[in-house]
């Protein structure tokens, strides 16, 4: 929710700016004879403003995009519960991290030791 928050202000700020540097743009081209351009010379007074908007737009396209945030792994990955400790644990972990039980039982010495091996 506050990363699309985030994302539609950045949106939203972008878009302001870059009509305000195209705006200017256009201001500077229609009076340049008037001598309100960037440069000395008046025939490039719109660069400024072009470069302006380029860039605005560039580094609104780089930040949005990034992939949004993914949830953290606890959030979608399921619980399990450490037989040894009755602790929850992600469903993907291979060792308890509170009793340093083995969870897969593949890599389970209590498994191993009632197979025989």
């Amino acid at each position: 929710m506050q990363a699309q928050r985030n994302r539609n202000t950045i949106v939203a700020v972008t878009g302001i700016l870059a009509v305000v540097a195209l705006v200017a743009g256009l201001v500077l081209i229609v009076n340049a004879e008037a001598g309100y351009a960037c440069t000395s010379a008046a025939e490039f007074g719109w660069l400024a403003p072009l470069f302006a908007a380029s860039i605005i737009g560039g580094l609104a396209w780089v930040l949005l995009s990034q992939d949004p945030r993914t949830p953290d792994d606890t959030e979608s990955t399921p619980l399990a519960e450490c037989p040894e400790c009755g602790r929850s644990v992600l469903g993907q972990w291979r060792m308890c991290p509170y009793c340093g039980e083995m969870l897969d039982a593949r890599y389970s010495n209590r498994v191993a030791a009632t197979h025989g091996k």
